[in-house]
C-alpha cells in the first residue's frame, strides 16, 4: 500500500498534479512570549509533513501566521489567509484565541481544526457551527477523565478550587455538569485569582474533602502547589491538563510528584499513529526539546487533513474526514463523525504525575480502547 501510494504521488508530479497546491494555514506565535515553543511546533510540522510526502503519498503546502501569542491578532490572520487562498486553518496555541478564531472563519467560510480552547456550541443554535474540527485535550474531556480516575481511587467526596478567569469558570461548567453521572459529590468550592499568592485559607477550608480538583491556568497552579508545600498540607489535590507541559513542569518544582490530567501520549504504550510518532519521537531526541501536549494536537490536525484527502480528495477533503470514523493520532483515538467533529475518545486520557523527567500513570488510558 506504501509503495502504491508513493508511486501515485511520484506519477503526479510527472504529470503535473498541483498536489502541493492544497495550502493549510498553521496559526502559531512566532514571536512574543511564547515564540520559543512556536517555533518548535513550526520545525515539528515541517518535518511530520515531509515524512508524510514519502510515507503516505501526500504533500500540503503549509502557511505559517504568526499570532504573536494573542488572540487580538487572529481575525487579521484569517482575512490574510482568506486572501492567501488558504484551504483550511489550525491553531490556535493560546486557548484563549479558539472562539474568535472559530467566529472569524466561520464568518469567512474558512474551515478550522482548533488545536486548544474551546467552543461554546450553544450559540451557534440558529445556524451549522460549520467545519470546525478540534484536535488534543479538551476541558469537557479532561474533566471526565479526572472523574473517572477518582472513582477508580474510590473517592467520591470532593472540593473544588477554581481560579476567577475564563478557564476557571469553564472548568468549574463542566465538572458541575459532569459530578453526578459519574457519582461524585460536590462538598465545597473555593475561588482565588490568578494574580494570588496566597490560598492557604481557600485549602484550609477544603481539608474535609476526600480530594481538591483545582482548576486553574499554569501560573496559579504552581502557586496553589507552592502554598501546599509551605503549609504542609496532605490533601490530595488534582490539577487539569493546561500544566502537563513538560518544559513548564521542569521548572516547577512544587507541581512535581502533584497529579495532572494527561493524555496518551505520555502513557509509553502504543496508542498513538506510528508514523507520526517515530518522527515525534526521533524530533525530541535530535533537538532535545521536552515533551508538549501541543505537538501532538497540531500533529494530529495534520493527519487529519492527509486522511480526509485521502479519503474524500482535495475538493470534499471535509466530507472525507467526516466519514472516517476512527482515527489513530498522536493524542489517541479519535472517532470523527458528521456529527462529533471533537472526536477525542475520553478513554485516551489519563491522570499522570511528573518526577525526575518521567512521566508516571496514575491512571491509565482505559484499558482494551484500542
Amino acid at each position: 500500500m506504501r509503495f502504491l501510494l508513493r508511486t501515485i504521488f511520484l506519477w503526479s508530479l510527472l504529470l503535473g498534479v498541483a498536489w502541493a497546491d492544497f495550502k493549510v494555514g498553521v496559526i502559531l506565535p512566532l514571536s512574543g512570549l511564547e515564540s520559543e515553543r512556536g517555533r518548535i511546533i513550526r520545525d515539528f510540522l515541517l518535518e511530520l509533513n515531509q515524512e508524510l510526502t514519502w510515507n503516505q503519498g501526500l504533500a500540503l503546502k503549509l502557511r505559517f501566521y504568526d499570532s504573536k501569542g494573542h488572540p487580538a491578532y487572529l481575525s487579521l490572520l484569517v482575512e490574510e489567509a482568506l486572501f492567501d487562498d488558504v484551504d483550511l486553518l489550525i491553531g490556535p496555541l493560546i486557548p484563549q484565541g479558539a472562539e474568535e478564531l472559530v467566529r472569524k472563519a466561520r464568518d469567512l467560510e474558512l474551515p478550522v481544526i482548533i488545536t486548544s480552547g474551546e467552543v461554546n456550541p450553544i450559540k451557534y443554535l440558529k445556524g451549522p457551527l460549520g467545519p470546525v474540527f478540534r484536535t488534543g485535550l479538551s476541558t469537557r474531556l479532561a474533566v471526565k477523565a479526572l472523574y473517572r480516575c477518582l472513582k477508580q481511587k474510590g473517592i467520591r467526596h470532593v472540593g473544588l478550587l477554581i481560579s476567577t478567569d475564563a478557564f476557571g469558570r469553564e472548568g468549574e461548567r463542566w465538572l458541575m455538569a459532569y459530578a453526578t453521572e459519574n457519582a461524585i459529590k460536590i462538598l465545597k468550592k473555593s475561588y482565588f485569582g490568578v494574580d494570588d499568592t496566597d490560598v492557604s485559607l481557600q485549602l484550609r477550608d477544603l481539608l474535609s474533602c476526600e480530594a481538591v480538583i483545582c482548576w486553574a491556568p499554569p501560573g496559579a497552579s504552581n502557586m496553589v502547589a507552592r502554598n501546599l508545600a509551605r503549609e504542609n498540607l496532605k490533601l490530595p489535590v488534582y490539577f487539569s491538563h493546561v500544566v502537563a507541559r513538560e518544559g513548564f513542569l521542569r521548572k516547577t518544582p512544587f507541581l512535581q510528584g502533584r497529579p495532572f490530567v494527561g493524555v496518551a501520549f505520555y502513557s509509553g504504550r502504543p496508542l498513538v499513529n506510528k508514523v507520526a510518532y517515530r518522527v515525534l519521537k526521533n524530533f525530541l531526541l535530535q533537538h532535545g526539546y521536552p515533551r508538549d501536549p501541543a505537538l501532538a494536537a497540531y500533529g494530529d490536525a495534520l493527519i487529519f487533513v492527509w486522511k480526509g484527502v485521502l479519503k474524500g480528495g482535495f475538493k470534499h477533503w471535509v466530507q472525507g474526514l467526516e466519514s472516517l470514523g476512527l482515527v489513530r493520532g498522536l493524542t489517541g483515538l479519535y472517532f470523527l463523525s458528521k456529527d462529533d467533529h471533537y472526536g477525542l475518545l475520553p478513554g485516551s486520557v489519563g491522570v499522570y504525575f511528573y518526577r525526575w523527567s518521567t512521566f508516571k500513570a496514575v491512571c491509565y488510558p482505559k484499558e482494551g480502547l484500542l
